[in-house]
């Protein structure tokens, strides 16, 4: 609404029209110009300035921590490409040291890949632990060389000198214990090794010498 006078016969009105130059004089029927100052102009709104603020925001990158930054490095050097899901979960496996579950929750959320899948692939492969491995890692070799020739008694030594079953780590964090099916090198049987350090032909009492050199 604006406030109008006629120049003619100084009739005074509130024009309500919806022409923005010239209204018509209700008295006289003279064309009155309609001043560019009195011409009314759109209130903005709050919520019209909303959406503007909110793609403001959006646009801005978050500043990942913690386990989030640490995925997003390692998936960021795969170039976020999904196929190398295993590759990606070996390379947080070797700077982490295992792999906790807000970080398979974040490799899920970061390449768009369903929760389970990275389950799938993590709990599959020994290469992977859930939990925190002790300082050295040792592996039994159960493959059927290594069986037949006492693989099986050297496990148990090993479990009762360390006093935890296999997939299980020392309470002092020094010692885990893993089984594998095969070390490849089944000549040598029974076969552990430790560190990827290989100890073949083994004899049960060979065990603690073996496990006094790894503090």
């Amino acid at each position: 609404m604006v406030k109008l006078s006629c120049h003619h016969c100084d009739y005074s009105w509130n024009y309500q029209g919806k022409t923005k130059y010239y209204a018509t004089c209700p008295n006289c029927r003279y064309k009155v110009r309609i001043q560019p100052e009195e011409t009314p102009k759109p209130e903005l709104k709050r919520r019209d300035l909303e959406p503007r603020k909110i793609l403001s925001k959006e646009k801005k990158a978050k500043k990942l921590i913690g386990i989030a930054a640490i995925v997003s490095r390692v998936i960021e050097k795969h170039q976020h490409d999904k196929s190398m899901l295993i590759q990606i979960l070996l390379q947080l496996q070797n700077d982490f040291g295992w792999l906790p579950r807000e970080m398979l929750t974040e490799v899920s959320k970061q390449l768009e890949i369903p929760l389970n899948r990275v389950y799938q692939i993590s709990t599959f492969y020994k290469a992977f632990s859930l939990a925190p491995r002790g300082r050295h890692l040792i592996r039994v070799c159960m493959g059927t060389s290594c069986k037949v020739r006492g693989a099986t008694t050297i496990l148990d030594k090993l479990q009762s000198t360390l006093e935890i079953e296999k997939d299980q780590t020392t309470p002092d964090g020094r010692f885990s214990l893993e089984t594998v099916n095969c070390a490849g090198c089944c000549a040598l049987g029974p076969v552990i090794t430790i560190d990827g350090e290989y100890h073949g032909n083994l004899k049960v009492m060979d065990t603690e010498k073996i496990l006094a050199k790894y503090k």
